[in-house]
């Protein structure tokens, strides 16, 4: 894990990158989909392992965060509450709220940020998950 979070450009293909290394290693497919309207949220399919990244999306997340999010649905969620989730920024309980903090903490895991509120920027997390940026990150500078 790096120590020190640049919020410039060059960082994003790593991220990409790394998020897309480890769906591959846990079998799981990511399909860039270019030809989905709008307004259709990104998709992660649990029990065939597959995510549904739209790239016309439009919200406010950044991609890398919303990959994570979809990812941490098939790596960390309970795989008996629901067979199909989509990305939602205000999801605030039950499986999306594990799944935002799971983003945040995949995330954290693979660049740290140099304060949370830096992540938060460049990500572009929902403010109300502040508090849950704020206590992460505490726990991995304790752990450095």
């Amino acid at each position: 894990m790096t120590t020190l979070f640049t919020a410039g450009d060059y960082l994003y293909p790593q991220l990409v990158s790394e998020l897309e290394d480890q769906a591959r290693k846990n079998n799981v497919i990511v399909v860039l989909a270019d030809n989905i309207l709008p307004h259709v949220p990104d998709t992660a399919l649990i029990k065939n392992r597959a995510i549904i990244m739209n790239m016309n999306f439009i919200v406010s997340a950044n991609y890398c965060y919303r990959l994570a999010h979809e990812l941490s649905h098939i790596l960390y969620g309970d795989h008996e509450a629901q067979a199909v989730y989509q990305f939602s920024e205000y999801g605030k309980r039950g499986e999306e709220l594990l799944a935002h903090r799971n983003a945040i903490r995949m995330l954290m895991s693979i660049e740290m940020p140099s304060s949370p509120l830096t992540f938060m920027s460049y990500y572009r997390v929902p403010a109300w998950l502040e508090t849950d940026v704020i206590q992460t990150y505490d726990e991995f500078k304790a752990v450095e």
